[in-house]
């Protein structure tokens, strides 16, 4: 049986498990669109960390006996997701629209690690590795906006 505590922390790291998801299949759906192969390569690179975030925090979740919920990404995630296939199509890979879009995803990923990192019931023994990957985030994001044209 969980406790409260647990109960919290397996609740907040299946939620970052869901945007590590999203982040995943939106570079690699962002990936197939683009035509540049340094930001393809890039795209490709940061979908293969978020996979590797994901199974990091499914490893807390069941040392926790918690159950890692697989739904894919989150509702939220998922929408923007949708948005961006219907913005590759539209645009037919406009390089611009899809860097924007991870844009937004990542700013959206930092924004929920921050507030996990910040909630006072996570466990301080996790916080390294969620700093560490909010890090990884962070790098993604500086390295996506080196690619929007001036």
């Amino acid at each position: 049986m969980n406790n409260l505590n647990d109960t919290n922390t397996i609740n907040k790291f299946n939620h970052l498990i869901d945007i590590a998801e999203d982040g995943k299949e939106g570079y690699e759906n962002a990936a197939e669109h683009i035509e540049d192969p340094a930001i393809k390569s890039s795209f490709l690179l940061f979908s293969q960390d978020r996979s590797l975030y994901a199974s990091k925090l499914r490893q807390i979740v069941q040392q926790l006996n918690g159950e890692s919920e697989d739904k894919g990404g989150d509702t939220l995630g998922s929408l923007h997701r949708a948005w961006m296939d219907l913005k590759s199509i539209f645009t037919s890979g406009d390089t611009t629209a899809i860097v924007n879009a991870c844009i937004t995803g990542e700013e959206s990923a930092i924004k929920e690690y921050k507030l996990v990192l910040d909630d006072a019931e996570i466990p301080d023994s996790y916080k390294p590795l969620l700093a560490e990957q909010l890090s990884g985030i962070e790098q993604a994001l500086a390295r996506i906006r080196f690619h929007v044209p001036q």
